[in-house]
């Protein structure tokens, strides 16, 4: 029960959330500096248009009929 309740919370998060999920699950351990470098990294983007790039790529998944999709 508690297995199918992660399950479902899990559905509720953003596509990115899941991969940062999956990211932190993955990992051993998650050091300072590791948070720290992935700030750093963070501001790297600022020129980007969000929006713009996440409907591109849902956009160019949609266009790809042969893409396997992720179960959670």
């Amino acid at each position: 029960m508690a297995i199918e309740k992660l399950l479902k919370e899990i559905g509720k998060l953003s596509m990115s959330d899941r991969y940062k999920l999956r990211i932190i699950l993955e990992a051993d351990k998650i050091s300072e500096e590791d948070i720290e470098a992935s700030k750093r990294s963070a501001g790297g983007w600022s020129d980007i248009d969000a929006e713009k790039m996440v409907e591109d790529i849902y956009r160019k998944r949609e266009d790809n009929s042969g893409r396997v999709g992720m179960n959670w």
